[in-house]
């Protein structure tokens, strides 16, 4: 027994020592002469399409990694993007709404110098435009000494006048209201007439002028200062159509108010030291609107 394992103890040193020889010998070989090294470019061509075939998956799971990633980041940017063109966009409107109001009150501040009455600043606080009713409700009331009666305006033109009171707001009846109506004449020629409010925003009916008279499409509206209640010579609106009748002397007449209703605007309440008496048919018509 102890003959066989010394014997087959003494092969393997003996392989091992044949080994490290030839591995020695191999690399003299190899740093002293290029013998090897045509047979191992033969080599390595031989298993390079294994090598390369091998190597597939790697390089398609680094390319889907690469593309995934790109799309990411591609959609990252789009996001930002987007998100900085919201901003721009809202910046621009922001700005181009100061500029709008800028220009608003600068416009309100030369009526204001302009009227030789005292006035005071307000702001919409609602607007109610319905078929017939035409009213808006300003933040100024009786502690501002707001009193019925009082004329709106904006820089266009008359808007209303004030026809409730309360301490902290006031509601304001819009000359388009169907109750309401305002002494008016022609700048251009002075003649005089009465423009009623029909419940649109956008259309007055002008009665008083004979069909023989001069009026034009064109021809603006001012207030004629009867009966002291509205500031005369204030723009109100501006004819659009005329249409005559032969079996009536006067011509049915329409126009547009000038003044607008913006919420995001001011308008001006005036002070009328001369407001003392009223004609008939502003006082008709407001009475009929503090009775609705």
């Amino acid at each position: 027994m102890n003959n066989t394992s010394g014997s087959n103890r003494h092969r393997t040193d003996l392989r091992f020592i044949l080994a490290a020889t030839l591995a020695v010998l191999m690399i003299v070989l190899e740093s002293r002469s290029d013998l090897l090294q045509s047979a191992r470019v033969a080599l390595y061509m031989s298993v390079r399409p294994v090598i390369e075939i091998a190597q597939v998956p790697s390089k398609i799971n680094s390319a889907l990694q690469r593309g995934f990633a790109d799309r990411e980041l591609l959609r990252e940017r789009i996001q930002t993007v987007s998100e900085e063109n919201r901003q721009l966009r809202q910046r621009v409107i922001e700005l181009e709404n100061q500029e709008l109001r800028s220009k608003w009150l600068a416009e309100l501040l030369e009526v204001r110098e302009k009227l030789e009455y005292p006035v005071l600043p307000a702001n919409l606080v609602s607007v109610q435009l319905l078929p017939m009713t035409q009213k808006v409700v300003v933040d100024r009331g009786s502690e501002y000494d707001v009193y019925v009666g009082q004329p709106v305006l904006d820089h266009h033109g008359l808007l209303g006048q004030v026809t409730e009171v309360t301490p902290v707001q006031s509601a304001v009846t819009l000359i388009t209201d169907a109750n309401h109506s305002v002494p008016v004449r022609i700048q251009r020629n002075g003649l005089l007439a009465i423009a009623h409010g029909l419940g649109r925003r956008d259309e007055l009916t002008i009665s008083g002028i004979r069909s023989a008279q001069d009026v034009v499409a064109g021809d603006v509206l001012i207030t004629s200062g009867l009966g002291n209640r509205f500031p005369p010579g204030y723009p109100v609106a501006e004819i659009f159509s005329i249409e005559g009748d032969l079996n009536s002397p006067f011509v049915e007449i329409t126009a547009t108010p000038l003044a607008t209703v913006d919420p995001d605007h001011e308008v001006l309440m005036v002070w009328n030291p001369t407001s003392s008496t009223l004609d008939t048919l502003s006082s008709l018509s407001l009475n009929e609107t503090q009775g609705n």
